[in-house]
């Protein structure tokens, strides 16, 4: 047979997910383990959530829905976004994925391209840095400070952007740090975008698992 594309290979995988697979082999055969690989909470979804699945299915809800979502999914997306971010949010504007992955894969195609540069978290999701080299941009690491509870320099992100960034990833809570931006790191970064014009990508999806009253 003739070789695979090229690009096959130019995807890394997730050493977590390698992980995950050894931990669940210990855990059937019998061993009990303290799950801190993988961004899974220790607890099942909620009764109200379960029964909800249940009662579409059994409605008939099973069949092909819009490619971005039902009506409905999108409209509830809408409104906590104008309840919780206090933006106005077209429900046309709003789409549903099967999970963080694609919809970083589908912005990042969609954005960039060879000789543009994308600005992400470091550490950060292992996503980002193979998505970005898969699309042809170049990733540039931003580095996340300990001492300030995993937040990124000012200075230092003023100092990589430049007139070839395409997209700045951020992501808080911070996977796999925990940290949390704060509204000065956001103004920087607001700011910069004005002058660049680069897009933001925001990763929020931990925005629900804080564990203090912040």
């Amino acid at each position: 047979l003739k070789p695979l594309a090229a690009r096959a290979t130019s995807l890394k995988g997730e050493g977590a997910m390698e992980v995950v697979m050894k931990v669940m082999e210990m855990q059937r055969q019998g061993l009990a383990i303290n799950r801190l690989e993988i961004g899974d909470p220790n607890f099942d979804a909620p009764e109200h959530v379960t029964q909800a699945a249940i009662t579409s299915l059994q409605a008939g809800n099973g069949h092909y829905a819009p490619a971005t979502g039902t009506y409905e999914a999108r409209k509830a997306i809408q409104e906590y976004f104008d309840a919780t971010r206090g933006i106005s949010c077209d429900v046309a504007n709003c789409i549903v994925t099967p999970g963080g992955k694609p919809v970083i894969f589908a912005s990042l195609l969609t954005l960039c391209q060879a000789g543009d540069e994308v600005i992400y978290p470091d550490p950060g999701f292992p996503a980002y840095s193979t998505t970005i080299e898969y699309v042809g941009a170049k990733p540039i690491p931003l580095p996340l400070q300990e001492e300030t509870g995993f937040r990124f320099d000012a200075q230092k992100l003023r100092e990589l952007v430049n007139e070839k960034t395409k997209v700045v990833i951020l992501c808080s809570p911070n996977n796999p740090t925990g940290g949390v931006l704060q509204k000065e790191d956001l103004e920087v970064v607001a700011e910069l975008s004005r002058t660049f014009g680069f897009f933001v990508l925001s990763d929020e999806v931990y925005c629900k698992l804080l564990h203090d009253d912040d």
